[in-house]
């Protein structure tokens, strides 16, 4: 461990490294085993549904912060994870649990089929195809033709569990209780082993074709990278991941309905790549950060837009009435889209690319020299150059903000560590 520049030089992997990754996962712990044991049910339910919203923004983060495929079509693969969930229980009897993987398998073909068209496609054409894909969703299922399977406007119900495993971490609370919990850990489990297979795409060989062709197509072709094979992977694997927070929001909500509910229609595609952008395109952890402050956010604005019609209002909701007083409606929405605003200014690259950038000041991770580690990966094909001894994969985010990325090579925030 050295200083230069007045920074902080720490190896990778020396017993500092392992230090720092230690007290990261002690807090994350912390925060996960917190919810459920000091939390109310309302927040446990909440909390759920920002890991739902995670794993969703995940799936959107390998397309469009590692591969640079604009996506606008999630939220078709959200519903099919949803409504295969609700057609294998009610119709075919199905536990829930063993419906997740089907709606994964499912959306995982359709995801593969639908990146076809786009191999010829680049930039905003790919965004048109998707988007047509979230569109035809809806209509699909209100189809008077498809209603034998989906229900049609009314949508599947009753799919929530009706009794949950006597486990030691569920406990004998009450049974709302007990199922908001065992969503809870449910939700926790899908999302870790989300994070993991994100991780280990991203490290692997796909990866590092993924980022090349994001980088520059025509040089990772020429380098040997067949594009078509790792765009279609990708994508598929995206939609089976997405499919998977579809089939937890419904097993969750005990409902399924793509009229009613907004996250399986155009809306929901746009709410998760709010909430990529807001925790951090390519980086592992800005999906889960992002859907934490989104749903933080969004519960925080509706309690202020409800005490917004309240007069005798003090403090903060009597400076709420003041500002929003004058709306007819919930003002929840406007405060939410205020304060979106005001963090792209403050954190064009996410919170977590802010985070980097500024812990990038103070410390600084070396990597080791290529060919010391035991089969050494070669260097993705990036663009972007290490600069200070600090490794593409680390360095703190670009001079180029998160919206000018949108079809474009992304800024080097790609977190591989």
């Amino acid at each position: 461990m050295s200083t230069a520049s007045n920074r902080l030089l720490i190896p990778t992997n020396s017993p500092q490294h392992w230090l720092i990754r230690a007290v990261w996962v002690a807090a994350t712990l912390a925060a996960v085993l917190y919810v459920p044991v000091f939390s109310a049910t309302g927040t446990i339910s909440d909390m759920t549904f920002a890991l739902e919203l995670s794993i969703a923004a995940m799936s959107l983060n390998l397309l469009i912060g590692y591969g640079g495929i604009i996506s606008l079509g999630h939220s078709a693969f959200f519903g099919i994870g949803g409504y295969t969930t609700g057609v294998l229980f009610e119709r075919y009897g199905w536990t829930q649990g063993w419906t997740i993987p089907v709606g994964a398998a499912i959306a995982f073909v359709v995801g593969a089929v639908v990146s076809l068209p786009a191999l010829r496609l680049r930039g905003i054409y790919v965004a048109l195809v998707t988007l047509a894909l979230a569109v035809l969703f809806p209509a699909f299922v209100k189809w008077e033709k498809a209603e034998w399977l989906t229900e049609g406007a009314r949508g599947i119900s009753g799919i929530a569990y009706k009794d949950v495993p006597t486990l030691p971490f569920v406990g004998d609370d009450s049974p709302r209780e007990a199922r908001a919990i065992w969503m809870y850990w449910l939700a926790v489990f899908v999302t870790v082993l989300c994070y993991l297979v994100c991780r280990g795409v991203v490290k692997s060989r796909v990866g590092r074709s993924l980022i090349a062709i994001r980088d520059n197509e025509t040089a990772a072709v020429v380098m040997g990278v067949n594009a078509a094979r790792t765009k279609a992977v990708v994508f598929g694997l995206s939609a089976a991941m997405c499919a998977t927070a579809g089939s937890l929001f419904s097993i969750r909500g005990n409902l399924v309905n793509a009229v009613d509910v907004p996250y399986y229609s155009f809306l929901g595609a746009i709410i998760f790549l709010v909430v990529m952008v807001v925790g951090g395109p390519a980086t592992l952890w800005g999906p889960i950060v992002g859907a934490v402050l989104y749903v933080l956010l969004d519960t925080t604005a509706r309690d202020w837009g409800a005490d917004a019609s309240n007069d005798d209002a003090g403090g903060i909701t009597g400076v709420m009435q003041t500002l929003f007083g004058w709306m007819t409606g919930s003002p929840a929405s406007l405060i939410s889209a205020i304060v979106l605003l005001i963090m792209m200014f403050v954190a064009p690259f996410g919170l977590v690319g802010l985070f980097k950038r500024i812990a990038a000041r103070f410390v600084v991770i070396v990597p080791k020299p290529a060919g010391t580690g035991p089969a050494a990966a070669p260097p993705p094909l990036s663009l972007h150059a290490a600069e200070d001894g600090v490794p593409v994969e680390e360095a703190p985010a670009g001079d180029v903000p998160v919206g000018g990325h949108i079809g474009a090579a992304p800024p080097a925030t790609d977190d591989v560590e």
